[in-house]
């Protein structure tokens, strides 16, 4: 399974990517033989200067049966990322049980 996260807009990004990295691999670890890859894009859009609800996530995860992409919006990237992560695996949930039941199967 390949794991990429991307960090822009953040002055230094080398903590906040470490961050990401440790958090995406334990919530993938459950469903680890049904993952292919997953990135995540963590970005200040308005840069380090402003704040507001600036700080986007976007997680995209490929799967044997599927994908899940999940894109959440907040002014921390801590409680964006983890939120986002949290919907991320509830989507995981969904696809791999669909796949087991052969849901979606033409």
């Amino acid at each position: 399974m390949a794991m990429q996260v991307f960090v822009r807009g953040v002055e230094d990004g080398t903590g906040l990517r470490q961050f990401a990295e440790e958090k995406l691999e334990k919530s993938l670890e459950r469903f680890h033989d049904h993952v292919l890859d997953a990135t995540v894009r963590l970005e200040d859009v308005t840069g380090p200067d402003k704040h507001g609800i600036d700080k986007l996530c976007h997680i995209d995860v490929r799967l044997r049966s599927g994908e899940v992409r999940i894109k959440e919006q907040g002014d921390d990237f801590h409680v964006t990322l983890n939120t986002a992560l949290d919907r991320m695996r509830a989507g995981l949930s969904r696809e791999v049980a669909k796949a087991k039941r052969g849901i979606g199967e033409g």
